[in-house]
């Protein structure tokens, strides 16, 4: 599970740290991730060059050849008229 983590680092650490999350999860296991997705106007919580925006679509491309449960992508309002948008997935190894 990684709820609101991965987007704090470099897009090469988040990524390698979402391969090894895949990695550690048994056969019929699951995986739960949410992340900030491009379309965030909202950065005044990351440092540059320590973020990653993930891709609209780019969990559900990671998670190719998982049976994936829910997949769903909300948007909220965010301070000084900006907004976060996040996508989550939760996915079950086959």
């Amino acid at each position: 599970m990684a709820i609101g983590l991965l987007m704090f680092f470099g897009r090469e650490r988040a990524l390698e740290l979402l391969d090894e999350i895949q990695q550690h999860v048994k056969p019929g296991g699951r995986a739960a991730i949410n992340v900030l997705i491009e379309g965030t106007t909202f950065m005044g919580m990351f440092q540059p060059g320590h973020y990653y925006l993930f891709g609209r679509d780019e969990l559900a491309q990671r998670f190719a050849g998982w049976r994936v449960l829910e997949l769903n992508f909300q948007t909220f309002s965010a301070p000084e008229n900006t907004r976060k948008a996040f996508a989550t997935i939760i996915a079950e190894k086959i």
